[in-house]
């Protein structure tokens, strides 16, 4: 408004002159022109085609500040080569004044630095679309974002904004698909490797318990004479050389297992140990007493806590 109100006080100040007021008004018009008070130029220029309707001159001036305004308007909209055509045509012409010059000159390397953005950014884009057609996810991702922090395209990026937006969607979705499937992939790799690693450690326990087994080979001697305390002595020590490998197969156990697993396991074992010993007193109580309750009751023991070195790998350790 206040340009505009500008310019009509110049026309009613210039009409006010009486015969100068072509002259008056060219020279106003240049002036405002030289300063970039358009509006005020462009009715100087329309005042002095008033005063001389077939001026050339003025004809030539109101025609070519129009075409400037009309690339001024073409870059706000940036129709940046609508408006390099112009400009240059414009250009083209003899006897421009150097203001003139100098606005269509700038007016031509806002314009060619807008062109230049599309194309960047154009590319940038087109190359984005390869990495996804080639499921390059993770590097279109760091494209997109490098292009939406990049200063230098900002002011022509929103011509590309809703498109590479549905490409980010899209790439999104995608890189979640493959973390998710990555993850799965991680997890039945740490499942591989731990059920190779428990098949491992079985066998070994395996081995532990046969060579315990053979091992009782060198007991046979305390069983030859039939002698009760040497018998006892022989079962006792076979029920430690057990109770050793079930402690040891449950302290893997204690490290291997979830915490509600363990929780469940140690409760079984409270249970098992009360079932053992109420089995062992009622094998000593069905021999008859003396001697051979004794021997019953390591027994039953000894029985139950080999079953129970092998129980707990079946059922833990697969």
């Amino acid at each position: 408004m206040g340009k505009l109100m500008a310019a009509i006080l110049t026309i009613i100040v210039l009409a006010g002159c009486g015969n100068g007021t072509y002259d008056k008004a060219m020279e106003q018009g240049k002036l405002a022109l030289a300063n970039k008070e358009f509006d005020k130029a462009l009715a100087s220029f329309e005042l002095a085609l008033n005063e001389k309707p077939k001026d050339k001159a003025a004809k030539q001036s109101y025609d070519n500040l129009i075409a400037l305004l009309e690339v001024k308007e073409d870059i706000r909209n940036e129709k940046w080569e609508a408006a390099l055509e112009r400009a240059n045509k414009l250009l083209e012409q003899n006897g421009l004044v150097s203001s003139l010059k100098k606005e269509l000159n700038q007016s031509i390397k806002t314009a060619e630095a807008g062109k230049a953005q599309i194309k960047l950014v154009t590319e940038k884009v087109e190359n984005i679309k390869v990495l996804v057609d080639g499921k390059n996810f993770s590097e279109a991702q760091r494209l997109i974002t490098e292009l939406k922090q990049d200063q230098k395209v900002k002011e022509v990026f929103n011509r590309f904004s809703e498109e590479v937006n549905k490409i980010e969607v899209t790439v999104n979705e995608e890189l979640k698909k493959q973390k998710e499937a990555e993850e799965a992939a991680a997890k039945e790799k740490a499942q591989a490797a731990a059920g190779a690693a428990a098949a491992s450690k079985k066998k070994e326990f395996i081995i532990k318990l046969n060579d315990i087994e053979e091992g009782f080979a060198e007991l046979n001697y305390l069983y030859a004479n039939g002698v009760t305390s040497e018998m006892l002595e022989a079962e006792n020590e076979k029920i430690t050389r057990w109770d050793n490998a079930l402690n040891e197969i449950y302290g893997y156990l204690k490290l291997q297992l979830p915490a509600s697993e363990m929780n469940k396991l140690k409760e079984e074992q409270r249970q098992w140990i009360k079932d053992r010993d109420r089995a062992a007193n009622a094998s000593a109580a069905n021999s008859g007493g003396g001697s051979m309750a004794e021997l019953e009751y390591v027994g039953t023991v000894l029985r139950l806590t080999k079953e129970r070195c092998y129980e707990l790998l079946s059922i833990y350790i697969k």
